[in-house]
């Protein structure tokens, strides 16, 4: 059975190459998508600056 959709919108920005690569180095460290890491990174910075 499939996931249900998710409630999101599509980003698209032009990031330094080398932040790139370190999120995605983050990720399969994690063992994460590149989506997944980048949402729980801004999610940790949101309640910090609460």
């Amino acid at each position: 059975m499939a996931r249900p959709r998710k409630d999101g919108t599509y980003i698209n920005y032009y990031i330094d190459r080398e932040l790139v690569e370190k999120l995605r180095d983050y990720a399969e460290e994690k063992g994460q998508t590149m989506t997944m890491a980048l949402e729980r990174i801004l999610e940790d910075f949101f309640q910090q600056v609460k």
